[in-house]
């Protein structure tokens, strides 16, 4: 029995999905991460240049003009370090979501006990469930990864006149790890 519904995503899932595949590469990545480990030395770094520096200020206070100036850019260096991966990603998610490309078109998607059928104007896709590997949720979207670090989207919204036959189909996912 196949079951069908349409939809059309907005910007908003695109940054939901992001969030999704980064809260799934930290859960598999772990705690001691080597990006983990190198945030952790990069800013006790920062600290004790900064001591180092509060220090020098301190006991030379007849540089402490030239030493301020450099302070300041110093501290607007450090927010455009910290500022830059938002703005990145902001940058990246106005290049990657066309208005007429695929994430944003209406999209049809037909769910049957083999397989996930998704129709847009961009195409067709015939997805087995078998290539599916893993399933995650959030208040808004179902998220069903066919990789680590992408996923087909579906609005709970969508599915909810075939939540029944969804749970059945996607019964095996709820427990799969990516």
């Amino acid at each position: 029995m196949n079951m069908t519904t349409s939809f059309t995503l907005v910007p908003a899932d695109f940054v939901r999905l992001q969030k999704m595949v980064s809260r799934h590469w930290h859960q598999k990545a772990g705690m001691l991460s080597w990006p983990f480990l190198l945030r952790v030395v990069v800013w006790l770094c920062i600290g004790l240049a900064g001591a180092s520096y509060a220090r020098l200020m301190r006991e030379f206070p007849e540089i402490s003009r030239p030493l301020g100036v450099v302070a300041c850019l110093l501290v607007v260096a450090l927010i455009a370090v910290v500022t830059m991966p938002y703005l990145s990603q902001a940058s990246m998610r106005k290049l990657m979501l066309l208005p007429d490309g695929a994430f944003l078109s209406p999209q049809t998607v037909t769910l049957s006990s083999d397989a996930i059928r998704v129709a847009s104007v961009r195409g067709d896709t015939i997805l087995p469930w078998s290539g599916v590997l893993a399933l995650a949720e959030d208040d808004v979207n179902y998220y069903l990864f066919i990789d680590a670090m992408q996923a087909l989207v579906l609005p709970r919204a969508a599915i909810a006149p075939m939540a029944a036959e969804f749970e059945q189909f996607t019964r095996r996912l709820r427990a799969s790890a990516i």
